[in-house]
């Protein structure tokens, strides 16, 4: 009973990590667009997975401690439990891969937004230069000037 609950809630975990890969991917959309909105949803999103995740882990470790008391297991590793439980064992085990596998993904998926944010940052603090600029000249005592420059595009000659 104990150890079906344990694959049962790494298929959730497993299923709860792919659905964040696909909203990670997604995110590049919105970067790319530099939707502040969105970012922000996306944001609050990332947490609330986050979230789930750490509830997840604590049920998952709760079920493999009552299925390590049920079958009589001092230490708990895949290798003991499937030879205990070979159905249910292999079951964990390809959830849990296939769990690291994801966790993998999102984090090359969550390096490649790192750098695209960084870009985007980039561009947007270039925007916020040309349009207000820092001024560069120092005053006469030798200290940058405290006034910021305003620059004016007109589209009329």
């Amino acid at each position: 009973m104990d150890l079906e609950q344990a694959v049962a809630t790494a298929g959730q975990l497993r299923d709860l990590l792919a659905g964040e890969v696909e909203s990670a991917r997604a995110e590049r959309h919105l970067l790319r667009s530099l939707d502040a909105s969105g970012l922000f949803a996306r944001a609050a999103q990332r947490g609330a997975f986050l979230c789930e995740v750490a509830r997840l882990e604590r049920e998952l470790a709760a079920a493999l401690a009552r299925a390590a008391d049920a079958l009589g297991l001092e230490q708990v590793t895949l290798e003991r439990i499937r030879l205990r439980s070979p159905r249910l064992g292999l079951a964990l085990s390809n959830n849990l891969s296939e769990v690291r596998a994801l966790a993998g993904a999102l984090q090359e998926i969550d390096q490649l937004n790192l750098q695209l944010a960084g870009r985007a940052l980039a561009c947007v603090r270039g925007y916020v230069d040309a349009v207000q600029p820092i001024p560069r000249a120092y005053d006469r005592r030798g200290k940058r000037a405290a006034s910021r420059s305003i620059a004016l595009v007109s589209s009329k000659g």
